[in-house]
């Protein structure tokens, strides 16, 4: 329902811009009157009727952000999609997969069902209930194959060594237009998916359908200068949810990691790489910030002599930097936060040429010196997340051979044996630790209560669109799966 400042907002924009502007709205709002409504073919030819509406008028009546935003919510905040919202999601799924659609009718019925989800997490359900992220990953791959083919680096070229007429000029910004349509439909529907991983439960059978071009596409194009790029930004926050899922399902079946196997290669992910860093150094968002050192933790772990040159050695200084920084600055209530910078913080130091730089030394040994006390970093109940800082911060200070004490720093005080946990725990000490009501933390990143939030099952799948190369099925690996880039405590 609108809030009183969002009708002042549209009030005063109707008197900026004309009675005919206040009339489409409320002839929006009319096809939406549940009144008049009674039936599933009513409420179908309703839906059409709005989004055909929408489309015949939008860049006329609609030309804002505001205004596609107000579209959207007098959709999904309206009555009558509160009592018809199963068979309005269905419906717009089911024209999103129509393969000739109209881009803007595309666009609009997207940006609708973004503006649903992130209004009702529980319609992110619906969605894939009704098989909507094999609609939205084929629609995506369409696109994605559209634009590699025909993209801006062609549109470049023919506006630069083409012809120079009137004519050749019409049709350069026609195809600038399509491109920019494409990319705005695009942008939309990977928002849509990175909030299905990120909030849904996921199932292997959405992971399996997402082939190579999809994720080489997304890699190869992505553009490092700027971090203001909507698109690019979405291209980059699906990349980091997409490695998560694969992370996650690497403990359960044996499954090629696509995003590392583009990583690997330099020539296909140098951009990817300095983005990477740049959004590590300047992004604030606690889950984007995991999502974050989770790739990076998994390049560093996944083979060691690619780790050891992966990163140029002014990288590897940014990457001590920030977390020195953020080690410092984490709120007492987010030790986790802090445990998972940690937990990066070992293999950065041992898997890189920052062993033979030592960038920093000192000031490394006073922060994982401060953060290996209990008493520096919790003021009341010690629980189990303050003992693995202790813990993690003494791992770096003992493993890592060139931070480790010279003769004048006094021997590290070790968290109390009863409460200890290191990675060579016997069974008896772990069935002690329960006795004493002391809870392990989890041996990894993801095991804990968000863990294995990523998308729902779905029975039924329609094959991605041609030509996918050929790919192996996903096998349950009954040893425990592929453990790449574990969390492990030692």
């Amino acid at each position: 329902m609108a809030s009183v400042s969002s009708r002042s907002d549209h009030e005063d924009e109707e008197a900026f811009e004309g009675p005919a502007v206040a009339g489409f709205w409320e002839d929006m709002e009319d096809l939406l009157d549940v009144s008049d409504l009674s039936g599933e073919a009513a409420v179908n030819t309703a839906i059409v009727k709005y989004i055909k509406t929408a489309t015949d008028h939008y860049q006329e009546y609609v030309k804002t952000d505001q205004g596609m935003y107000r579209l959207g919510l007098t959709f999904t905040e309206s009555l009558f999609f509160r009592q018809n919202k199963e068979f309005s999601l269905s419906k717009l799924l089911s024209l999103l997969s129509v393969d000739l659609l109209d881009c803007n009718l595309r666009f609009i019925i997207s940006f609708i069902i973004l503006c649903a989800s992130k209004g009702d997490l529980s319609v992110l359900e619906l969605i894939l209930e009704f098989q909507g992220f094999t609609v939205i990953y084929n629609t995506l791959y369409n696109t994605f194959a559209y634009l590699n083919r025909y993209g801006e680096d062609r549109v470049l070229r023919a506006s630069t060594t083409g012809s120079r007429s009137d004519t050749a000029s019409t049709n350069t910004e026609i195809e600038w237009d399509i491109i920019n349509g494409l990319k705005q439909t695009s942008t939309i529907l990977m928002d849509i998916l990175f909030q299905i991983f990120k909030y849904c439960k996921c199932d292997i059978s959405n992971l399996a359908i997402v082939d190579d071009f999809f994720v080489y596409y997304m890699i190869n194009t992505i553009q490092s200068e700027s971090t203001d790029d909507i698109f690019n930004n979405a291209k980059f926050k699906l990349l980091l949810a997409l490695n998560e899922q694969y992370m996650i399902f690497s403990y359960q079946y044996e499954l090629e990691n696509r995003v590392y196997k583009y990583l690997a290669d330099h020539h296909i992910s140098k951009n990817f790489v300095e983005l990477l860093l740049l959004k590590f150094n300047r992004v604030t968002n606690r889950s984007l910030q995991i999502m974050l050192c989770k790739i990076v933790y998994l390049i560093l772990t996944m083979d060691r002599n690619s780790a050891e040159t992966f990163f140029y050695q002014n990288d590897l200084h940014v990457f001590v930097d920030v977390l020195i920084r953020e080690l410092k600055n984490i709120p007492d209530d987010e030790e986790l936060i802090r445990n998972t910078f940690l937990r990066v913080l070992f293999p950065l130091l041992s898997n890189t040429e920052l062993t033979k730089t030592k960038y920093r030394r000192s000031d490394l040994i006073n922060v994982l010196e401060y953060l290996s006390s209990l008493d520096h970093i919790c003021s009341g109940e010690v629980k189990p997340v303050h003992k693995t800082t202790v813990r993690l911060a003494q791992k770096c200070l003992r493993q890592v051979g060139w931070l480790k004490a010279d003769e004048e720093y006094e021997p590290l005080a070790k968290v109390d044996s009863k409460d200890s946990r290191r990675s060579s725990t016997s069974v008896s000490s772990a069935s002690s630790n329960r006795a004493l009501g002391i809870e392990r933390w989890p041996q990894h990143l993801y095991a804990n209560s968000y863990a294995a939030l990523s998308a729902e099952s779905i029975t039924k799948r329609h094959n991605p669109p041609p030509p996918p190369p050929a790919r192996k099925g996903p096998t349950c690996n009954q040893s425990g799966g592929q453990k790449i880039a574990q969390f492990r405590p030692r």
